[in-house]
């Protein structure tokens, strides 16, 4: 009999699940050696094709063709095949995923089009690509395999669900979903639900949910009340909340089985509410160790000890109701992490491996064949505790070919090359990348390329996957598309040797912005020599320094880092601004040659903002810089002039993104806000959780409030009961109608308030009520600019003039307690759309008998005032306001302009060269030739105007050395 939560294949889009008997028979000893025989369970092939009618229409998705094959000796991990045979395009791969990628290879390398997020750029086509001339022209290339050099490809991070999908409908999880197949992604994170089925688990243990209400945390914030780190803040967590996203998950998985990936788990990692403690008093439960110096409200969930009757018991019951709920999978993945950043009670090695074997008997107790995956980032993180002998106790509790270690920052701090290979357990190598969502141009590709080649050859077949795990996502395609590529045969060598990274880059400059059609040969080239001049900047980082984005516009202001408590004043520049200054140049010549450029391809305008805004950022350190110098020199002239600066630069700034809606704070607050709208409508906020445990206990559940608002969510009795279900575990909700328009407006308020908090203060702490986490996940966002960063900068100075006036010391305290009052009313300001989203400063008295003026320079009537309505789309020129940034700003980056003509001819025939050997390549010449030729060629001519192009770059430098001193 279903659970009482419905059926899990109630959902038309969902395929049956397996026969858990029958899957697990089928199990092999290491699940990844048969993992491409596991995917090939449904109709694949009509599931990919739903992927390309999505993508490209349906006349367009008549031109494919689609056939499953087997597996090969000579391609055990999977492969595809692509070729053009009478104006279709054929494509056989190994299971659905291997077809869609097959997809993605053609329309990259055959077609010319690119595919990325929709707010980086979305699908650019060229239909011109696909006309039947096209095609013919294409027959004469052959076909083109692909081998998967490993089995796995992993995405996502256990935090990327709270900082980029926690208030996502269907809409945006199928088109995730579609950009995860075109990748090659088959083994994905699937966090959606968990609360709910974690709920019911607990209830089935007798707590009520009231006693539930203080453990789960806020949308925003739940990772890390899955990792033990926070309990309860930004909570209660809504039932509707629960309820939607197990609805969801229900789709998520059905879809992913569809295109052949296996789904990972949230599994219990003994993290239990305080109440668990009262009502099992014999059990060995004790606070787990404060994270980031958060409250005791907030902090130290109870662990429940591992080696407990009760852990194995919960962790059963748990992974019972997940699989009554979403159907088994052939391969049984389930990630939990008991020690992210908090420490073991015990570094002995007994206890240790007592912890890991517990762990993962609470797995095998509902499945006989778990895999358990867990995050390295704990080895990277306390580095101090986890020396090898530690981390070895730890993996050794679980067998051999049942832990799957994440090497989860591998292209920066690399686990497995110092603990020889995990001690022999499989591991995925991993990028990490980035931080909080944060916006950089960001990426370590070299070291990403050298670093899957080096473990493939050294690790002996203990490296089987490579994984994209990033915190936060939409920003940066390139490196994503780049790093999915590794797990194709050879596809790591090639970019790794000399040539081979702007060889790459060359052909995605072509397909970038497919969708302005055929380009004049001018634009062409400027665009190829953009993509070089960035490819060996931004992308080369090797200084292996942490790259949370601590820039000057979105740090809390201080006179010194040492000052704030959270993340900022710490300006990380790797790369010579000269360059990344010619690149600039470069595409706005590319878009004053073609002006169809910016009016038909969003991702043309994505990038030109994403540099822009990349450089405005780093200048905005040197106005940083000179205001703190001439303060502490006594200097108001110097002062009011580079604290002016500043603020037009941020307005500026503001100004600019406005022009993308990838750069827009008002949609991210709306989606919040809607989410409410859309769970169940205007009556969706009480539920009733009823937990069949042989009496068909009923556990209701709909209390929320806002956190640190004053309002907070009534509670609200639902009367219903719902069914008793045979199994020994199941949730069911029974959706209750309970005043919803009002309901539905608090439900909003939690979900904006969640958000708000995050992008800012994101915590909370006991120490002066300060954050340790503030800034953390920054973002530079039109809106967020205008009324929170820009504000806070001006309130700053705003300060920092009154002292020079009236001769008083700086006081760090009293400025810490105002801009943490000038958060929280930001946080509390509301509704997108109700006004007040501006926390403007008050204005200060100034004592004239000190010698002020009467009038200070940094009041809020100085600069522009925050709009009082968040913009919801794009408003403004892009070109033209990146062509006055430029204007403006572009001097302050190279003095001189003689390093942007000598740089940008460099990439440009460098590029030219790698792109015209390529395309001498024979027909028919294996998958890797193109690109080697290519590289070859681009190093020989990139030699030749190397010495002109470094010699310019010198003189152009870096930014000048107050950017430097602001670093330390």
């Amino acid at each position: 009999m279903p659970s009482a939560l419905g059926s899990p294949c109630q959902d038309s889009q969902q395929q049956q699940s397996l026969d858990v008997p029958a899957a697990q028979q089928a199990a092999f000893s290491a699940p990844w050696e048969g993992f491409v025989a596991n995917c090939q369970c449904h109709d694949a092939v009509a599931a990919v094709h739903g992927l390309i009618t999505r993508l490209l229409g349906e006349q367009h998705a008549q031109l494919f063709s689609l056939a499953l094959v087997p597996c090969t000796s000579k391609a055990p991990h999977g492969h595809f095949t692509v070729w053009v045979q009478d104006a279709i395009v054929h494509v056989s791969g190994t299971s659905g995923v291997q077809l869609a990628s097959g997809v993605h290879w053609f329309l990259k390398y055959f077609a010319r089009c690119s595919i990325s997020w929709e707010l980086t750029g979305g699908v650019q086509v060229d239909a011109a690509h696909l006309s039947a001339a096209s095609l013919a022209a294409m027959q004469a290339r052959g076909s083109v395999t692909v081998e998967r050099a490993v089995p796995l490809s992993f995405y996502q991070n256990v935090v990327t669900m709270s900082y980029s999908m926690a208030f996502w409908e269907w809409d945006r999880w199928e088109a995730e979903l579609d950009w995860m197949a075109l990748q090659g992604i088959n083994l994905p994170l699937m966090p959606l639900g968990m609360e709910a089925l974690q709920a019911a688990t607990f209830a089935g243990l007798g707590l009520s949910a009231e006693q539930l209400q203080d453990f789960f945390p806020g949308p925003a914030f739940l990772a890390w009340g899955r990792m033990g780190n926070i309990q309860g803040y930004g909570g209660p967590l809504p039932a509707a909340y629960m309820q939607k996203q197990l609805q969801l998950a229900r789709r998520v998985v059905g879809r992913m089985r569809e295109l052949g990936m296996t789904p990972v788990y949230p599994a219990f990692a003994g993290f239990v509410p305080r109440a668990l403690a009262a009502l099992y008093p014999d059990a060995a439960i004790t606070p787990a160790s404060n994270w980031c110096h958060f409250p005791d409200a907030y902090a130290c969930p109870y662990l429940l000890a591992p080696d407990d009757p009760l852990f194995a018991r919960i962790g059963a019951a748990y992974i019972t109701t997940l699989r009554a709920e979403l159907g088994w999978d052939a391969s049984s993945y389930y990630i939990a992490d008991t020690f992210n950043e908090m420490k073991p009670a015990s570094d002995s090695a007994d206890y240790l491996a007592g912890i890991s074997r517990s762990v993962y008997a609470g797995m095998t107790g509902a499945d006989a064949n778990a895999v358990w995956v867990m995050q390295a980032w704990l080895f990277f993180s306390d580095s101090r505790f986890w020396q090898p002998p530690q981390i070895q106790a730890l993996l050794s509790g679980v067998r051999c070919g049942r832990l799957l270690l994440l090497d989860l920052f591998a292209e920066e701090h690399p686990i497995w090359s110092r603990t020889a290979c995990l001690f022999g357990h499989p591991f995925i190598w991993c990028m990490l990348h980035n931080f909080g969502g944060n916006l950089e141009m960001y990426g370590a590709l070299p070291a990403v390329a050298s670093g899957v080649a080096a473990a493939l050859d050294a690790a002996q077949g203990g490296m089987v996957g490579v994984g994209m795990a990033p915190e936060g996502i939409e920003q940066n395609p390139a490196v994503y598309e780049f790093m999915a590529e590794m797990a194709f045969k050879g596809r790591a060598a090639a970019a790794a040797a000399p040539g081979g990274l702007g060889a790459w880059f060359a052909e995605y400059a072509q397909r970038r912005y497919a969708g302005a059609g055929g380009l004049p040969a001018s634009t062409s080239a400027a665009l190829q020599g953009a993509w070089q001049l960035l490819a060996r900047s931004v992308y080369s980082c090797s200084d292996k320094l942490h790259n949370t984005v601590c820039d000057v516009p979105t740090s809390r202001p201080g006179l010194a880092r040492a000052e704030i408590m959270g993340w900022g004043l710490a300006p990380h520049l790797w790369y010579n601004v000269g360059e990344v200054r010619a690149a600039w140049e470069l595409l706005l010549q590319a878009a004053a040659g073609c002006p169809r450029l910016a009016g038909c391809s969003s991702a043309f305008v994505y990038d030109l903002l994403d540099v822009s805004r990349e450089l405005l950022s780093k200048i905005a350190g040197r106005f940083w810089a000179d205001a703190v110098d001439a303060y502490k020199a006594g200097n108001l002239a110097g002062l009011r002039a580079s604290g002016s600066a500043l603020l037009a630069l941020l307005g500026d700034m503001d100004e600019l993104l406005a022009s993308h809606r990838a750069f827009l704070l008002g949609p991210v607050l709306q989606r919040a806000r809607n989410y409410a709208a859309s769970s169940g409508g205007n009556a969706a906020v009480a539920a009733t959780v009823a937990v069949s445990d042989g009496a068909g206990a009923a556990v209701e559940d709909a209390n929320s409030r806002v956190l640190h608002k004053s309002s907070s969510l009534a509670s609200t009795d639902s009367g219903g009961s719902a069914e008793s279900a045979s199994t020994a575990v199941g949730p069911a909700a029974v959706v209750q109608a309970a005043d919803g328009a009002e309901q539905q407006q608090r439900l909003a308020a939690l979900y904006e308030w969640n958000m708000r908090t995050q992008l800012t203060i994101w915590g909370t702490s006991a120490v002066a009520g300060d954050s340790e986490v503030s800034d953390y996940a920054n973002k530079e966002w039109s809106g967020l600019i205008s009324s929170f960063y820009l504000p806070r900068w001006q309130a700053w100075l705003a300060r920092l003039e009154q002292d020079l006036l009236q001769g008083r010391q700086y006081d760090a305290a009293a400025w810490r307690l105002e801009v943490l009052m000038m958060t929280y009313r930001w946080i509390s300001s509301g509704s997108t759309s109700s006004g007040g989203s501006s926390m403007q400063p008050e204005p200060m008295a100034v004592d004239s008998a000190a010698g002020g003026v009467g009038v200070l320079t940094f009041t809020a009537d100085a600069v522009p005032a925050a709009a009082a309505e968040l913009a919801l789309a794009p408003v403004g020129d892009a070109v033209q306001l990146s062509n006055r940034a430029y204007e403006r700003y572009g001097r302050l980056l190279a003095p001189g302009c003689s390093a942007t003509a000598a740089t940008a001819a460099a990439a440009v025939a460098a590029a030219a060269a790698g792109l015209a050997a390529a395309a001498a390549v024979p027909a028919g010449a294996p998958a890797g030739t193109m690109v080697a030729a290519a590289a070859a060629a681009a190093v020989v001519v990139g030699a030749a105007g190397a010495a002109a192009a470094a010699a310019a770059a010198a003189a152009s430098g870096p930014l000048p050395a107050a950017i430097d001193a602001a670093k330390a």
